[in-house]
């Protein structure tokens, strides 16, 4: 009996642990700062937050280890691909503005602390996909796979927009084109 109690703990613990890992919560925030195009300072309950953006990933800007593995792997230097990622934070500036009240719909912490997040502009459009679908990010990938905490639906809508970019040579995609393959593989 004791242990079909603790078989029964163990799936309850299992389920609601489960169920947490795409709990999200939604706050209404003001931009502080773009650091980069899948970074943002915001003003949230009072406190400044560093949002990661969910489900994007802007090419670097800031020097990093990142930087020198995708620059090496693409086949260009460092100052190219951080090129890029000016573009890409020159696009996300033109979105999202310091005092701009945005939405935000929290869906945890990262490996670096930063909370991981998706912006809603005034308008209601999801930044996230947004700066997919206009070609300055590619859709993030951990080891190949989509991280946790992105739910599956926004995962699949994510690299359909980030497709149609590719085809259409939209955004990075247009002058970049074989930069952006090798950064979104």
């Amino acid at each position: 009996m004791r242990r079909f109690k603790l078989a029964l703990l163990y799936l309850v613990v299992l389920f609601f642990a489960s169920s947490l890992s795409f709990a999200q919560f939604s706050y209404q925030a003001t931009i502080l700062k773009v650091s980069d195009g899948d970074t943002v300072w915001v003003l949230m309950d009072g406190r400044r937050v560093k949002l990661r953006l969910l489900g994007i990933d802007t090419p670097e800007k800031f020097k990093s280890k990142k930087l020198a593995r995708d620059a090496q792997e693409c086949g260009v230097s460092q100052g190219y691909i951080k090129n890029l990622g000016q573009e890409a934070t020159h696009y996300a500036k033109s979105l999202l503005h310091k005092g701009q009240k945005v939405g935000v719909v929290v869906y945890g912490t990262g490996h670096y602390g930063r909370t991981l997040a998706l912006i809603y502009l005034p308008d209601g459009t999801c930044y996230n996909e947004r700066i997919v679908r206009d070609g300055y990010s590619c859709v993030y990938k951990y080891r190949g796979q989509k991280s946790k905490e992105l739910p599956q639906d926004e995962w699949v809508k994510l690299n359909q927009l980030l497709e149609e970019a590719r085809k259409n040579h939209v955004g990075l995609w247009g002058k970049y084109y074989n930069v952006m393959e090798c950064l979104c593989r």
